[in-house]
């Protein structure tokens, strides 16, 4: 067997990203579950929902190292966010490599970090 998991440190982000949008007033009326979401390629998923309809789903995949490689997001408003993160180059207080929006089964965010 040979998958990937993110390490401690990574983990500690997804924790305060998890945390920064239950803080958050505008995600007052949100549910937010962080759960694994694929063991054997490591991803990690911050799922956000509003009165039981998905809106976003974050998942966190590692490199060989366990570091956050990228981020993919699905659901609602991948343009704003795209445009945001585009304009500062920065996903959750990490610096991005490269951030495109990708169309497969549905469209996503796709985001490299570079830290």
């Amino acid at each position: 067997m040979n998958y990937r998991s993110l390490n401690q440190d990574s983990m500690w982000r997804i924790k305060n990203i998890e945390q920064g949008f239950r803080n958050y007033p505008a995600f007052a009326d949100y549910a937010i579950k962080s759960y694994v979401y694929d063991l054997w390629n490591g991803a990690h998923a911050l799922e956000i929902t509003r009165d039981g309809r998905f809106v976003n789903l974050w998942l966190f995949f590692p490199d060989i190292t366990g570091k956050i490689e990228s981020i993919a997001c699905y659901g609602a408003n991948l343009q704003e966010h795209y445009n945001a993160m585009r304009s500062s180059m920065m996903a959750f207080g990490m610096p991005i490599r490269e951030i495109s929006i990708e169309s497969g089964h549905e469209a996503f965010l796709d985001i490299y970090l570079d830290y």
